[in-house]
Formats: structure tokens, C-alpha cells, sequence
């Protein structure tokens, strides 16, 4: 999968949503079909969202469908009549959940002429069952691009897990933790935390930002258009970073030239494992618009 900044929900039932979510600025979108959209507008809310699917085909959308416990998710993907990028898979703790949605993705893929693999999954780990088995759902399937954390303040995992939200985030120190470990055991180079619900706390949600990147994290999930500015400010690599990224990388390599393997940069010591890290800073950079440093 290609790096996410942002990912801004837009609820299925609110088209209005959905046909302006595009101007946002947001990486990549996610048209609701769950938690956000009533049952008994489910019908009403996947003609929205394969009209939205239509209209928004050269953007990169995620349609979040119901679980398969509930029978509503093959109906939503037999609702789907163009292309998209993903499908989030929402409180997922089984390999078996994956397993199903890999094949029914498989059929959806030969239905819309697609390549097979070309509709990326992505599991949101919502539970602490979830947690548990997030590596193994992480590698169920080539098609997992990333694993997502349900880091909402009140959301599904704080309500499992029994604790407190707090600015800090003790909480979801452990959870958030795990689960970008098991997603880089996977192979994946960019998990994502979930979103943030405060929408009046702006530093609230910059330091939330910061704390999902210092733990690994490359992107975050988005409930407003008001947030996307301040999660890609977090999550785009500074002009500083990039700097000291190509410097580190080549004095490394003058370093190597004369058969060194460790140099001193800037008063650290640095070897390989250094410039590995200063190399995924590097294509992270090329690989995002550049719009806020």
C-alpha cells in the first residue's frame, strides 16, 4: 500500500458528505457503511456510496462495510459497482473474518475486471480479542495493506479494554504499541491509528498526532475536515528531518567508500541501522505531497 497521511470518514448516508470530502485535502477517504449509517438505512446509504464511488473514481477511497456477524457485509459489497482502493474490516479479531472478506474481495474483483489483490484490506482492531490476534490477521491474506487501531476516546477498544482516556494516553500505550509491532512483523510499512473524536481540541489532537508517530505510526484516521492540516503536519516528515535524513545517508556512504561501516554524523555515531531509518524518512518524504512542512 502506498503511504496514508489521512483518512477522512464520511458517513454513507449524508452523499452531501461524501461529494465534499474530496476537498479536504485528505490522502485517501472512507465512505461509511457501519456504525454511522442506521440499519434500516443501510439500503438507502450503499446506493449513496456506489453513486460516491462513481463520481470520485480517480480519488483513493476506502468504503468501511459492516461485519460479516451481522449478514450485511456481503450485501454491501454486491452494492459496489466501481473501482475503489480498500475496504476497512471493522472490529476484526479473527483470522477467519479475513480470511472470508479475502474471498468475497476476490469475487468483487472479477465482477468490477479488476486484477486479483487489487482491493487492499485493512483490519481496525477494535477489541482486545482483535489485539490479540493482530499479526495473525496482519498475514491472513497478501491483500492486508495495513492494520488500523480504534484509538477513539470513547470508542469500541476503550470500552473493552475498561480504561480511561487520558491526554497522555496510558491507556492505549500497550495496544497502540502492539499493534504496530505485529503490523511491521507483517511486513507493513504503514499502519494507522484511529481517529480522534474532540473536534474543539486542537492540541489535543496534535499531541495525540505526535504520540501515534513517535510509537510508529504513519497516518491517522480523520472524523472532520478540520483535522486533516494538523495530522499532516504531524505526519509529514519536516524540512529538518529530510535534511539531516539526506546528510546522514551521505556521509554514510563517503564513510563506506573507504571501508568504514560506522561514521560520526553530527556528533552520533551512526551504521546501518541509521541509515535504513533515514532511508524511510527519505521515500516517505517522496512519496507525500509537500503541501505543509
Amino acid at each position: 500500500m502506498r503511504p496514508l497521511r489521512s483518512l477522512l470518514f464520511s458517513p454513507g448516508i449524508r452523499p452531501d458528505m461524501m461529494e465534499k470530502a474530496p476537498r479536504s485535502g485528505a490522502d485517501a477517504l472512507i465512505f461509511d457503511l457501519e456504525d454511522s449509517v442506521p440499519r434500516n438505512k443501510l439500503p438507502e446509504a450503499r446506493w449513496h456510496v456506489a453513486e460516491a464511488l462513481r463520481l470520485h473514481s480517480n480519488r483513493r477511497i476506502f468504503v468501511r462495510i459492516n461485519h460479516p456477524s451481522t449478514g450485511e457485509a456481503e450485501a454491501d459489497l454486491d452494492a459496489l459497482t466501481s473501482p475503489f482502493e480498500g475496504v476497512i474490516l471493522p472490529k476484526a479479531e479473527d483470522v477467519a473474518e479475513v480470511v472470508l472478506l479475502d474471498n468475497l474481495l476476490h469475487s468483487l474483483e472479477k465482477r468490477l475486471g479488476l486484477e486479483p489483490g487489487r482491493i487492499l484490506l485493512v483490519p481496525l482492531v477494535e477489541s482486545c480479542l482483535g489485539l490479540r490476534f493482530s499479526y495473525e490477521m496482519a498475514v491472513a491474506a497478501p491483500r492486508v495493506g495495513s492494520l488500523a487501531f480504534s484509538s477513539g476516546e470513547e470508542g469500541d477498544f476503550m470500552v473493552d479494554l475498561g480504561g480511561h482516556w487520558t491526554p497522555e494516553g496510558q491507556a492505549f500505550l500497550y495496544p497502540r504499541s502492539k499493534v504496530v509491532c505485529d503490523a511491521r512483523a507483517a511486513g507493513i510499512e504503514y499502519p494507522l491509528d484511529g481517529v480522534f473524536m474532540n473536534l474543539k481540541d486542537d492540541e489535543a489532537l496534535r499531541r495525540e498526532c505526535r504520540l501515534a508517530r513517535i510509537l510508529g505510526y504513519t497516518g491517522k484516521m480523520a472524523i472532520h475536515p478540520r483535522q486533516i492540516p494538523i495530522i499532516h503536519e504531524v505526519f509529514t516528515p519536516s524540512d529538518e528531518e529530510i535534511e539531516y535524513a539526506r546528510g546522514l545517508v551521505a556521509a554514510f556512504r563517503e564513510a563506506e567508500a573507504d571501508g568504514r561501516g560506522a561514521v560520526e554524523f553530527r556528533g552520533m555515531m551512526v551504521d546501518y541501522a541509521n541509515v535504513k531509518r533515514a532511508g524511510r524518512v527519505l521515500a516517505l518524504a517522496d512519496a507525500l505531497p509537500r503541501q505543509i512542512h
